[in-house]
């Protein structure tokens, strides 16, 4: 499929929502939800509910039927049960609709011969008059530039994300949650069983736009492997992948099949294939929203040695068998940097050692800075990890300093010349919880890449660093 023929199912100028119905929202996903997202995101075309029995939804005058649209469709929203969907597709064939997206399920997914026979039996007749279908049983299409949204609940701003999911409601969740770790997305698909356009149909798309940058799916199995590895290895040198595979385990495998009616595989192959393609695993969606963030503030880094600052006492041990569990080391800094910090760090209650513990030490004129600069000129530190306890900081230093420490941090990560990973722990207390979340949220609007926990930095570095031998190999 040519890049331009997809833009038609992004960027459409008229929508069809068939089974738009007069009694209101329902669902939070389907439905109306289909138009009212479009007209959250300012979609500029025409919308046209198909109900028989509705003259107007939400505003918008109805249709009987997609025959009776006075418009040229390029895409058609079905959300009917799965009886209805082949005359109406025969509509679709005779009105030359050109994408159809089948949010409706009931179809292969169940396992029932007659269910599995009228999908092929839709997708057949699809094929032969040039529509190209969009799952069945998926919620679709989002693009906050193109106007279409499956619900008005996500942001109507553009970004540089790309996302392609066989799960819907993990798409909606990536999108949602996403929004609190800075992630905009520049589309996201969600295309269930695959049934006409594949993921690596999606892949090359997103890896031929411009206007993304990073791209993220969740997997549960690929009916064409083969078209999917060679079109992530043509793309993963210039664009990061990051996929969270689902079904990599019997039962999630046999879920997997009930879920989208796919044929999940074996993990060891998947993790295989992932590494010669250059493909970042994860495997969860918190380690996706955070991989994805960190791709568009970090650049993909040589080496795995690094220094932490805030360690104390057994939280250094701690911190240290984190880092080297996920492949990174914690070594002893040069001995330069070891002597310029005991210009000013009291020896009395702090090291100097790595993990570091001299936080109080810092909060002089000039030593934060004296800091960065001596991590600068240490060749045996690859990166900086800053594990930040806002709670111990809120209630030891008051609030007032918080935001001292936040615009600090941020001058420290732009000083230093290698990348800095700050570690913002979740707080016990509500009120410490949002001054947490005001500090992520002050680090993520100024590019400094901030993580919930030190073990998810360490993976992603680490991550990081295997996606930099891929791109020099």
């Amino acid at each position: 499929m040519k890049q331009t023929d997809m833009d038609r199912l992004f960027y459409p100028k008229t929508i069809a929502v068939v089974g738009a119905s007069s009694g209101g929202s329902g669902a939070m996903w389907g439905g109306n939800t289909y138009l009212e997202g479009s007209v959250k995101m300012n979609f500029s075309g025409k919308l046209y509910p198909v109900n028989p029995r509705a003259d107007s939804i939400l505003g918008i005058k109805a249709y009987r039927s997609i025959l009776d649209i006075p418009d040229e469709i390029d895409l058609a929203v079905f959300s009917i049960p799965y009886s209805a969907a082949l005359p109406v597709m025969r509509d679709c064939v005779k009105k030359g609709v050109k994408f159809v997206h089948l949010f409706t399920a009931g179809f292969g997914e169940t396992g029932q011969a007659e269910n599995i026979a009228l999908e092929k039996e839709i997708v057949q007749l699809a094929r032969n008059s040039g529509i190209r279908l969009i799952g069945p049983n998926c919620m679709g299409v989002y693009c906050p530039r193109g106007g279409v949204a499956w619900t008005s609940e996500f942001p109507a701003e553009s970004g540089s994300v790309g996302f392609l999911s066989q799960s819907g409601q993990l798409a909606g969740m990536l999108i949602l949650d996403g929004q609190f770790e800075g992630l905009q997305f520049n589309k996201v698909v969600s295309f269930g069983n695959a049934s006409d356009l594949e993921a690596h149909d999606f892949l090359n798309y997103f890896a031929k736009d411009e206007g993304i940058k990073v791209i993220g799916a969740y997997l549960e199995g690929l009916k064409d492997g083969a078209a999917f590895f060679e079109a992530a290895r043509r793309m993963t040198k210039t664009k990061p992948l990051v996929i969270w595979k689902g079904g990599q385990t019997e039962g999630g495998s046999r879920a997997a099949q009930s879920h989208t009616a796919a044929v999940a595989g074996s993990q060891a192959i998947w993790q295989g294939l992932c590494k010669q393609s250059g493909i970042i695993s994860v495997d969860s969606l918190e380690e996706m929203i955070v991989t994805l963030s960190a791709l568009q503030k970090i650049p993909p880094i040589a080496g795995v040695n690094i220094a932490v600052l805030g360690g104390a006492g057994g939280g250094s041990v701690t911190m240290t068998d984190c880092a080297e569990r996920e492949g990174l080391k914690v070594p002893k800094l040069s001995e330069a940097t070891i002597r310029g910090l005991q210009e000013f760090v009291e020896v009395q209650g702090s090291s100097v050692q790595n993990p570091l513990d001299i936080m109080p030490s810092l909060l002089g004129p000039g030593r934060f800075e004296k800091l960065i600069d001596l991590l600068n000129h240490d060749d045996q530190i690859d990166a900086l990890f800053f594990s930040q306890r806002m709670d111990l900081f809120y209630r030891v230093l008051g609030p007032a300093l918080i935001t001292e420490i936040v615009n600090m941090t941020v001058m420290a990560a732009r000083m230093l010349k290698k990348p800095t990973f700050i570690i913002v722990e979740p707080a016990e207390t509500l009120e410490e919880e949002n001054i947490r979340e005001m500090a992520m949220g002050k680090y993520n609007a100024k590019g400094v890449a901030a993580f919930p926990s030190f073990a998810m930095a360490s993976r992603v570095m680490f991550n990081l660093n295997q996606y930099y031998h891929y791109l020099h190999a």
